[in-house]
């Protein structure tokens, strides 16, 4: 190990193969007269900032004011970053308790061991694991609302005097900063709490800690649908852009030669009317399988999402003639699969989902519609599944009794249904009343129509007879 060390008014750092360490004065307090941060011979308190190559950068204190005693932690933290010396040391002088990552892995593999779908093992990993940087630096980065438990805490090390790295030391308010670290909604706020509270009791049968953290209530949680739907002007718009919309190349090769997608406009309205009149989501209609699913202008399927239940329902919809006509003659392009047109079996199923969500909202966005209001007030980009909700709401405001809308759209019961749609269902209760008293209002409107009037003329006549 090699080391450099500056004096004086200069940088005091000491350096090796293995990274750089830094001793200087954060701050100089008590009436110091020194002002810069290299200026070390003083008994104001001390910091170390170390920089290894394998690692992130830490910021601590040294917790001594003497300027010695601080060079010779330095020194030992920058033997550290040996990876001998450092495997030597962890066996010698093991620290307190397991490390917060061994015990995720812990829990992801109880969750593996009960035969979770994959996408339920990443979507929990994604609360606790570290999130891999994007390899393509051209590539735009989504903002991240939510950071993992280990970002979030690799992040507050930076500047913490004692790293939190072990179980025994996430207590209560550490939990609270990191949930309100959180950006996200208050329904997707919500989840992240319930699943984080899964893990820390988990953690505690486990004997992993010995108290079990509290999070904050969190806000609550707005009632209504948040998906939203498209108003019938709205869908007009993005079918009479199809046409005009500029066909993109096909195939993932970077060359100026690539053909542009074959059959592009009909095999998105195709993917469009799917969602619109058949009801379906966006995984449906990617393993949507025409001669399968399709009878005649009847479209019926079991929903991917309940996959696992046992009693998955059928959803059975009665499309137009013409829309059914398009759904069972899809034409192909390029590495498509022949019996599931919406398919390409190169790609997962995510990657699948993710290609036509991307296909459709630029399609939205270049027809000018960029915004949908849900029933919350939220205002949100357009997306896929909202052609679901539009072909369900569209259902219940048109009169299609409850248990035949639940049937539609694949649900069990009409319980799911009433959850999803209860303002649109309440909305139309309200227009039938409406009516009713239209009706009402006409029968008192023309003569003899009330049930006073005609018991009354009916009791007239009655006399006449007898009289005579």
């Amino acid at each position: 190990m090699r080391s450099r060390h500056k004096a004086g008014h200069s940088k005091t750092v000491f350096s090796s193969i293995h990274g750089t360490v830094r001793v200087y004065t954060r701050r100089h307090i008590n009436g110091c007269a020194l002002q810069s941060a290299n200026e070390q011979h003083c008994r104001c308190p001390k910091w170390i900032y170390s920089n290894p190559k394998e690692g992130r950068p830490q910021r601590q204190a040294a917790g001594t004011p003497s300027f010695t005693e601080a060079c010779e932690d330095a020194q030992k933290l920058l033997k550290g970053f040996d990876p001998e010396i450092r495997a030597a040391r962890e066996i010698n002088h093991p620290a307190p308790g397991i490390s917060i990552e061994q015990v995720v892995e812990q829990y992801l593999g109880v969750l593996a061991g009960r035969k979770v779908c994959d996408r339920y093992l990443r979507v929990n990993a994604s609360y606790f694991q570290r999130r891999k940087a994007r390899r393509d630096k051209h590539a735009k980065a989504k903002p991240v609302l939510n950071p993992s438990l280990l970002d979030f805490l690799d992040r507050e090390n930076l500047t913490a005097t004692d790293p939190i790295t072990r179980m025994k030391q996430l207590s209560s308010m550490v939990i609270r900063r990191w949930q309100a670290s959180w950006r996200s909604n208050d329904l997707t706020s919500k989840t992240w709490r319930i699943n984080s509270k899964s893990f820390f009791v988990w953690a505690l049968e486990a004997g992993h800690i010995s108290q079990l953290p509290v999070f904050n209530k969190g806000q609550a949680v707005a009632s209504g649908n948040r998906c939203g739907s498209f108003s019938d002007e709205q869908y007009t718009r993005i079918i009479e852009a199809l046409p005009f919309f500029p066909v993109p190349h096909a195939g993932h090769v970077r060359d100026t030669k690539r053909p542009l997608v074959a059959n592009y406009a009909m095999r998105l309205r195709a993917f469009i009317e799917a969602g619109r009149w058949g009801g379906m989501a966006v995984r449906d209609i990617v393993l949507f399988t025409p001669a399968r699913n399709l009878d005649g202008n009847v479209l019926s399927y079991r929903r991917h999402k309940n996959r696992t239940k046992r009693n998955n329902p059928v959803a059975i919809v009665e499309l137009y003639p013409e829309v059914a006509k398009r759904l069972g003659s899809i034409p192909a392009e390029l590495g498509s699969s022949a019996e599931q047109p919406f398919r390409f079996p190169d790609s997962t199923l995510d990657q699948n989902c993710e290609l036509w969500r991307k296909r459709f909202q630029k399609l939205c966005a270049f027809a000018g519609v960029k915004e949908i209001e849900t029933e919350i007030g939220e205002r949100r980009k357009p997306h896929p599944h909202m052609l679901r909700d539009t072909c369900a709401i569209d259902a219940i405001t048109h009169g299609t009794k409850l248990e035949n809308v639940a049937k539609m759209l694949g649900h069990a019961t009409t319980d799911m249904t009433q959850r999803s749609y209860l303002f649109w269902i309440q909305k139309r209760l309200d227009s039938c009343l409406d009516d009713q008293r239209a009706s009402l209002a006409r029968r008192v409107q023309s003569p003899g129509a009330t049930p006073a009037a005609s018991s009354g003329r009916k009791g007239d006549a009655l006399r006449v007879a007898l009289v005579h």
